[in-house]
């Protein structure tokens, strides 16, 4: 008994993380950084986006866009169009890519 308990403990332990890398496989989710009528810039886990898949990043990239349209939208410029993207240090061993959308009229 006591030992089947032990091995239902080990079994769990091993399972668990592999849920949550699964849960994280999901791709990067964008982030707005900044927004000022005129500019919105997305953040993007970078960290995420060198291990994602390429469908994964381009399904990332396509949510970076749709949310710039969105919040472009709220504001005089209803636009949202894709000027330049750059990567930075978020952390010892962590990284950002921050793309930035000029709103347009």
């Amino acid at each position: 008994m006591f030992q089947v308990k032990r091995y239902a403990r080990l079994a769990a332990a091993l399972v668990v993380p592999f849920l949550l890398m699964a849960c994280a496989a999901a791709g990067p989710e964008p982030v707005v950084a900044s927004f000022n009528e005129a500019s919105v810039g997305i953040q993007l886990d970078a960290n995420q986006m060198g291990f994602a898949t390429e469908e994964a990043r381009r399904d990332a990239v396509a949510k970076a866009d749709a949310k710039a349209a969105e919040i472009c939208s709220r504001g005089p410029n209803r636009k949202a169009e894709y000027a330049s993207s750059r990567t930075f240090s978020t952390g010892q061993y962590t990284s950002a890519t921050e793309r930035l959308y000029l709103c347009l009229k």
